[in-house]
């Protein structure tokens, strides 16, 4: 009889601990933005710049995670100093991006599926992705340039 019931309290254990500290395979994927919405009014670009290429990585089930900018090496952003990784914790999804010299601290909200960045009232919607929305990266520059000229840059 001991044996039963020290069987079904390691399985309620075991049970608890999964779903306890489980729920990373729900974001684990690619996530890329798709829209913001400011003031009441929806934008899905900055200055002709697509938000899609502004915000997109890969959490990974381990809890690390991929910052794929495009104007980062793009075969491997270690290379350029960035690292990254998450954590679910109190409900939230924390991404960290780590720069040479800089940490950045991202908290998501899930609405409906979707990764939501509420910064001051203004939200950046996030969508999981199979692949990474294509970037012409001259295009993104040209616009980074555009943008520089109206400054006297």
């Amino acid at each position: 009889m001991k044996r039963i019931v020290s069987l079904l309290l390691l399985s309620a254990m075991f049970v608890l601990c999964l779903t306890g500290c489980g729920g990373r395979e729900k974001y684990a994927g690619k996530w890329e933005a798709k829209e913001m919405n400011v003031n009441g009014n929806v934008i899905d670009s900055l200055s002709g710049v697509p938000l899609n290429v502004m915000m997109r990585f890969q959490l990974n089930d381990s809890g690390s995670a991929e910052w794929a900018s495009p104007l980062s090496n793009v075969k491997d952003p270690s290379l350029d100093g960035i690292t990254a990784s998450w954590k679910i914790k109190d409900g939230k999804i924390i991404l960290t991006v780590n720069m040479k010299d800089e940490k950045n601290v991202i908290e998501f909200t899930d609405e409906d599926g979707r990764l939501v960045y509420d910064q001051n009232g203004s939200k950046l919607y996030l969508d999981r992705v199979d692949d990474y929305s294509p970037v012409d990266s001259q295009a993104i520059l040209n616009s980074f340039n555009g943008f520089g000229s109206m400054f006297g840059g």
